[in-house]
Order: structure tokens, then C-alpha cells, then sequence
């Protein structure tokens, strides 16, 4: 009985090694840490690229957030496209975002983990065929702070 168990163990110790070898160096090996989708990375724009472009050219900035929050303060120059009123601001901004073919938009809301600007920004690739589409990660205000503008606010 015992030498089933030294055995057993010796198995067990091997299966061990091999696994952890696996799990370090297999080709296929699943990730880590948690890895955004490629859609996302694909389509994520920082701060510092983001400057470079407003620099460069002309880009039409999206505001993804509620149209409250968009009337109190948003990047000179945004239009508000919001989930909630979908189809009211779409009509609203056809002329605008018929314009925008060819040229770079880049859709922000609040906060990095934000959804509703990639929710906002495919139905602007699938449906209107805006290319490219990018989600800005990061804080928009700090474009703002940096570019020395202030941001739109109601009066």
C-alpha cells in the first residue's frame, strides 16, 4: 500500500511539472491578466495621440454622454450623440456627420470603462461607415486643460 502511494505521488509530482511547464511556454497558452478585446484596442486613441491629431487636422468630436451632462461642458466643437436619443440626434446632426467622411472622429464620455462611446462608435462604423472611429481613453477634459481652452459650458 505504501508503495502505491510513493508512486501515485511521484505521478502526481511529475503531472505537476509538466503542467507548469505548459502553462508558461505553450504557443496557445491563455492570458494572465485580463486583454481587451482586438476591437477595442484597436479602435482606443490616448491623450497624446489624440493631441498630435488635433494638431494635425480636423477631427469631429463625439460626446457620448447624456445630453445633460453635454450642455453643461464638452470639448469645443462636440456634438452630442447619445444612446437615449439615438434617432432624434442622428437626424439632428446628419448634415455634420455626412460631413465627417474621411475625416478622423473620435468618440469620449466619462471615464476610461465608460461603454457607451464603443457602443456609440460602432454604430458609427456599421451604420454610417465613418472610418476611423476611435475611442478616446483617458479624460477628455485634460485635452481641454492642455490645449489652453476651456471647455463649452451652458449659460
Amino acid at each position: 500500500m505504501n508503495t502505491i502511494l510513493k508512486e501515485a505521488a511521484i505521478v502526481c509530482g511529475i503531472a505537476l511539472i509538466f503542467a507548469t511547464l505548459c502553462a508558461f511556454f505553450h504557443p496557445k497558452r491563455p492570458a494572465w491578466y485580463k486583454v481587451a478585446p482586438d476591437d477595442v484596442l484597436r479602435w482606443s486613441i490616448s491623450e497624446e495621440k489624440a493631441r498630435q491629431l488635433m494638431q494635425a487636422g480636423d477631427i469631429l468630436w463625439i460626446d457620448a454622454r447624456p445630453g445633460g451632462k453635454y450642455e453643461e461642458e464638452h470639448l469645443p466643437g462636440a456634438i452630442s450623440l447619445d444612446l437615449e436619443h439615438w434617432a432624434d440626434l442622428m437626424f439632428e446632426q446628419q448634415e455634420t456627420l455626412q460631413s465627417a467622411m474621411g475625416k478622423t472622429v473620435i468618440v469620449y464620455c466619462d471615464g476610461t470603462r465608460c461603454e457607451k462611446s464603443r457602443d456609440v462608435a460602432q454604430r458609427l462604423r456599421e451604420l454610417l461607415g465613418l472610418d476611423p472611429v476611435y475611442l478616446l481613453k483617458g479624460n477628455w477634459r485634460n485635452l481641454v486643460l492642455l490645449n489652453g481652452a476651456s471647455a463649452n459650458t451652458a449659460l
